[in-house]
């Protein structure tokens, strides 16, 4: 009898061994002897057809590919990480290697003796365990789903008792008993990345890209661009941990988040249980974390032209699961058993590998200017000037002509000083020059005359040499001033 099957619903975790217990139950009168194992499996990609259920040897399924192949695993006997009989397979958890009784075919059946002797009337546990490593290469593609069908064999001869004594001359009967199943691979956590200010910049520093022309074909954000940054931009990034795939019974915790690439180790971990005992402490299927991070474009770090946007590394731990005493006898031969005991599904390993995530690819150009948002009051008071300044500086041995505009092309309005809520004085519209590694204030002076939400005016400042913007603020929705009385 499979005891497992029913609190995991045929659902196992990758990154851990997974237990599958079955109980072997002699009947009243009858003795088993030599008690023999033999296991057929068979691995697939995608959804598994019924021919492959049925015969875990067929060709009907997929192959998964070779880094990822789940294993039939057991206990050895140095502490130490094992390989595998494939070139291709990462090594096992450590303390545990590949079972030699496993075949895929019936070309290639081997055994293993489990016990001797089984006593009319008795029963015993048979732990079976198997591993799946995660998919660390970040490739979505590689996040298929995956199902392992599986065959047991127990086979024994069986020896006919009368008050529980065999007869000395009768050597018992051949007998076979299979057990067939399926296993489906999910893993703990998935995890989804997007930029918090999104595609559009409102500093883009005069980056030569088609999508930061002033000229530009399209304006519309809407259409999908690739992502782009200037050398040593501060990136904001979100990210969302979903346990979409974790069932009622299946379940894994969260231990700590930290972005592998952040240097500073005050921001290097972003969650941490320790902290937040009470949140997030199981996930089931639905849980969801989200979490928020930064991380600063360099071009020496690109790969292949593009640099990931950080790599978030997730230390996590199965919930486990116990086979309950009503299901497991007090008399059961656990001698197949070892330091886990009766646990079974998802077993809670001292060293489970964490999950590491890639943020997107993000292409790195070096950046004539450097500009930044100076200074700007977070609450105004009505009837007080108050000052916004933005710093630009010239990174080239060039000089440069600067075009600019504040409030141009405003949804409404494309003269600020009509604007009777808010009062504008500065130069708003114009040219300015700046000479090779010159650095220069633009400020503007304004001054509400209402409380309440107000409409800051958009500044856009533009490279007349490169013909790109310096600071483009109208690519984004409006600027807002929560103005105080």
């Amino acid at each position: 009898t499979n005891l497992t099957d029913p609190h995991t619903n045929g659902v196992a975790i990758e990154g851990t061994v997974n237990r599958l217990i079955f109980k072997l139950q002699a009947g009243a009168d009858v003795d088993c002897r030599g008690v023999r194992l033999s296991i057929r499996c068979r691995n697939s990609s995608g959804a598994i057809s019924s021919e492959a259920v049925d015969d875990p040897g067929s060709e009907a399924a997929t192959s998964v590919k070779p880094g990822r192949r789940p294993l039939f695993v057991r206990r050895s006997v140095n502490d130490i990480a094992s390989l595998t009989n494939e070139e291709n397979d990462p090594p096992l958890p450590k303390g545990w290697e590949p079972r030699n009784d496993v075949s895929v075919d019936e070309s290639n059946v081997t055994s293993s003796i489990i016990a001797t002797h089984l006593e009319a009337g008795k029963s015993m546990f048979l732990p079976l365990d198997l591993f799946r490593p995660l998919n660390q290469s970040g490739d979505s593609s590689e996040s298929e789903s995956c199902t392992t069908s599986y065959e047991v064999s127990i086979s024994y001869r069986q020896v006919r008792t009368v008050k529980g004594i065999s007869q000395p001359n009768d050597l018992g009967d051949q007998v076979v008993v299979v057990r067939s199943g399926t296993v489906t691979w999910i893993s703990p956590f998935t995890a989804e990345f997007s930029l918090i200010n999104g595609n559009q910049k409102s500093f883009p520093c005069g980056i030569k890209h088609p999508s930061n022309m002033t000229q530009s074909s399209s304006n519309d954000s809407s259409i999908s661009s690739p992502l782009i940054a200037a050398e040593g931009e501060r990136i904001r990034m979100r990210f969302h941990l979903k346990a979409k795939e974790l069932g009622n019974k299946v379940a894994a915790s969260i231990e700590n988040v930290l972005n592998e690439k952040e240097t500073n180790e005050e921001q290097k971990y972003l969650y941490s249980s320790a902290d937040s005992d009470l949140f997030f402490a199981q996930s089931k299927q639905g849980s969801k974390l989200s979490l928020a991070y930064s991380t600063t474009a360099k071009r020496s770090a690109q790969v292949s032209g593009a640099m990931s946007l950080g790599t978030i590394s997730l230390k996590w731990k199965p919930v486990g699961i116990t086979v309950s005493s009503e299901t497991a006898p007090a008399d059961g031969n656990s001698s197949l058993l070892d330091e886990f005991g009766l646990a079974h599904g998802p077993l809670i390993l001292p060293d489970i590998a964490p999950m590491k995530f890639h943020g997107p690819r993000c292409h790195v150009l070096d950046a004539p200017f450097k500009s930044k948002l100076l200074k700007c009051p977070s609450a105004p008071k009505v009837g007080k000037p108050f000052r916004v300044s933005y710093q630009i500086t010239n990174q080239t041995a060039k000089s440069q002509t600067l075009k600019l505009s504040l409030n141009k092309g405003q949804r409404g309005n494309t003269n600020p000083a009509s604007n009777s809520e808010l009062l504008i004085a500065g130069k708003m519209q114009g040219e300015a020059q700046m000479g090779p590694w010159e650095e220069k204030v633009f400020s503007f002076t304004f001054m509400s005359m209402i409380a309440g939400k107000v409409s800051r005016p958009q500044l856009s400042i533009s490279s007349g040499r490169h013909q790109t913007w310096v600071i483009n603020e109208s690519s984004l929705s409006s600027q807002t001033l929560f103005v105080l009385p």
